[in-house]
């Protein structure tokens, strides 16, 4: 299913002085959206008000048709919300949740493999206070993927994860899902597993678009602690430079074992415009 996101001078503020979100305008469209920014950039506040959970102070927002602040039930049927720092029952065991979402969702063998495939049944007979918080994600995570009949919209998902519980998670959200929002303060994990992007700074959005329309530049992997010389350097992120330069010039110097590699620039080229 396609998603469809209209945001027109959308405005909020949890207190008088700070604006979360500041006069914000966008539209985006696809099957796969992520938002992505910087720790208070105002991602899960974006995310908050697109599902219902939030009113704005200013401005209009609407999600493939629905209007959120007005008919946050109707959104919730259609998407499956997953936050950062979600409220689970605090002491329903694991093997309960999953038994009732199968029930919830009329689809218990479906939801059972679920938990097998993400790694929840590694932990089934644990109530939600035991949890750590690599686990306790995984069960908010897994909360959200289990209505196939829904769209995941998920926030910060891979936070707290492992690199085990972060390949089953990316690999049964791409095979059970061809629709989802995901937020993330990561690069990689937006510019990987979405199309269309939404990039916000300080309650603003700096940009929106796909990442295929950006000008031609390169994300250069060097090795810890070396002084590598590049022309067209647009900024400098410890290992990963981002440069206009010649691909020519970066096999070469791959080559000569200067840089580790390179690719199309994506996410960080928004990130350096943004800090230019």
């Amino acid at each position: 299913m396609t998603i469809e996101i209209n945001v027109e001078g959308l405005s909020f503020s949890y207190d008088s002085r700070n604006r979360a979100l500041d006069n914000v305008s966008f539209h985006v469209e696809g099957e796969r959206i992520g938002i992505v920014g910087q720790n208070g950039s105002g991602k899960t506040t974006l995310l908050s008000i697109l599902m219902g959970f939030l009113k704005p102070d200013e401005g209009n927002v609407t999600i493939n048709g629905i209007i959120p602040s007005r008919e946050r039930g109707r959104i919730l049927k259609v998407f499956a919300p997953s936050f950062e720092k979600g409220r689970l029952p605090y002491r329903m065991k694991v093997k309960e949740l999953v038994e009732l979402l199968g029930k919830v969702t009329g689809d218990p063998s479906g939801v059972r493999e679920l938990a097998e495939d993400i790694g929840i049944s590694t932990f089934m007979d644990k109530r939600v206070y035991g949890l750590s918080s690599g686990q306790e994600q995984l069960v908010w995570i897994f909360n959200a993927l289990a209505d196939q009949n829904r769209i995941p919209a998920l926030d910060e998902p891979f936070v707290h994860l492992d690199i085990h519980a972060y390949r089953r998670v990316v690999k049964a959200l791409k095979e059970r899902f061809d629709s989802y929002i995901l937020i993330s303060h990561v690069p990689e994990d937006v510019e990987l597993l979405t199309e269309s992007l939404v990039v916000l700074e300080m309650g603003k959005v700096r940009w929106y678009g796909q990442l295929s329309g950006l000008e031609p530049a390169y994300e250069v992997f060097v090795p810890s602690g070396a002084n590598v010389d590049l022309p067209g350097v647009l900024v400098d992120f410890g290992n990963v430079l981002v440069c206009k330069c010649s691909p020519e010039l970066l096999d070469s110097m791959m080559k000569d074992g200067k840089i580790l590699g390179y690719k199309r620039a994506g996410v960080r080229l928004l990130y350096a415009q943004v800090l230019d």
